[in-house]
Order: structure tokens, then C-alpha cells, then sequence
């Protein structure tokens, strides 16, 4: 009742927008082509498809191995596909480890592709 919710949201709001288009921008800045990727309007996360064929599974793996992680897409699509996509989240670091995270997600497919 003291408006502290719809602050704290404007807040928020601007954080989020403030990284996801970190993230936007080191997408573009690291990811090899043929990968494509969201730009959502509201929401935490954005969805990176690779080229069919990939298997974000097993990119996972090595992305690991990178100290980087994602979340791999195929669970959410319970039709079946998805196996070429993955779900990556912006909400939760600040800009500079959101950066060096696409930067080593980079490395790992850049070796792939």
C-alpha cells in the first residue's frame, strides 16, 4: 500500500532490459553464423537456435567444460524438436559475467561450427 511494489518493478525492469541487451549485443559480438536468436520483449530468458543437427545436449557438455551453462531447449517442447535450441537466461548476473558467459558459449560452438 506504500507503492513499493510498483517501484521496485520499474526497477527491475530496467535491470533486465539493461541485460538482456548485454546479452543481445555479446551475441552478436561472439556467436558464429547460422545461430539465431530472440529478442524478447518482456520475460528473463531468450531462445538461441542453432543449425539443425546440433544437439544442445551435448553442447552443454562442453560448454561446461568452459564454465559457461545453459539450459538445453529440447524439454520444452514436449510436440517433439527442439533439439537444436537452447533457453539462456539474463536475469540473474550482472553485464560483465553475462558478457565473458556468450564469449565462452562462443568458444565452445565456434569450435563445432
Amino acid at each position: 500500500k506504500d507503492g513499493f511494489i510498483d517501484e521496485h518493478v520499474k526497477t527491475i525492469c530496467k535491470v533486465y532490459r539493461e541485460r538482456r541487451d548485454v546479452m543481445l549485443d555479446a551475441l552478436e559480438e561472439h556467436m558464429p553464423a547460422g545461430v539465431k536468436w530472440t529478442h524478447p520483449k518482456g520475460g528473463l530468458f531468450l531462445w538461441t537456435t542453432l543449425p539443425e543437427g546440433f544437439d544442445s545436449a551435448e553442447i552443454f557438455k562442453l560448454a561446461v567444460k568452459e564454465k559457461v551453462a545453459f539450459v538445453p531447449g529440447e524439454p520444452f517442447h514436449p510436440n517433439g524438436g527442439g533439439k537444436n535450441t537452447m533457453r539462456l537466461n539474463f536475469s540473474c548476473e550482472k553485464p560483465e559475467v553475462i558478457n565473458e558467459g556468450i564469449a565462452r558459449l562462443g568458444v565452445v560452438l565456434k569450435k563445432l561450427f
